[in-house]
């Protein structure tokens, strides 16, 4: 079994659903695992450039399988302000929402994958990988994410909620 925590730091998680416009003020929740796997790329390609590309690619293609998931309590919300657009001259401004899935910030999220048990290597990678996340959706969306022991893994797993 594979699972991974992930908490927000700062209490928010910024994510348009694939499809939307930034302004409508839709949220992804729970984050998709299309959005994870394409963070973990972006995160070896930037960070991380010295773990083999065959056991990412590996990894990738384990981690496919459609997850479960622990979801803390959360509400939605957003806020507004004016930005300035210039279109019509130096005083036009239009408005943005910002919206987000409030959470605790200390509350994590779990990604689990019940039937995966990934060789050494991949885990090592995926190991090295999660600490160097930085940020999940939307750049203000701030992450810290950790491979989880079997210890946590039993718990998580009395949890499941999604």
């Amino acid at each position: 079994m594979t699972a991974i925590e992930l908490s927000f730091p700062a209490g928010r998680f910024h994510a348009t659903p694939w499809g939307r416009h930034v302004n409508e003020g839709a949220v992804e929740w729970p984050p998709s695992p299309y959005r994870f796997l394409r963070a973990l790329v972006a995160t070896w390609k930037r960070k991380a450039g010295h773990l083999d590309e065959s056991t990412i690619r590996a990894l990738l293609e384990a981690l496919c399988q459609p997850p479960e998931f622990v979801l803390p309590p959360a509400t939605f919300g957003h806020t507004r302000h004016y930005m300035p657009w210039f279109k019509k001259g130096p005083g036009d401004k239009t408005l943005v929402f910002d919206s987000f899935v409030a959470v605790a910030k200390d509350k994590p999220l779990h990604i689990i994958w019940r039937n995966l048990d990934l060789p050494a290597d991949q885990a090592a990678a995926l190991a090295e990988l999660l600490p160097l996340l930085g940020t999940l959706g939307r750049s203000e969306s701030w992450c810290e994410a950790r491979l989880l022991d079997s210890a946590d893994v039993a718990a998580a797993l009395a949890s499941i909620n999604c």
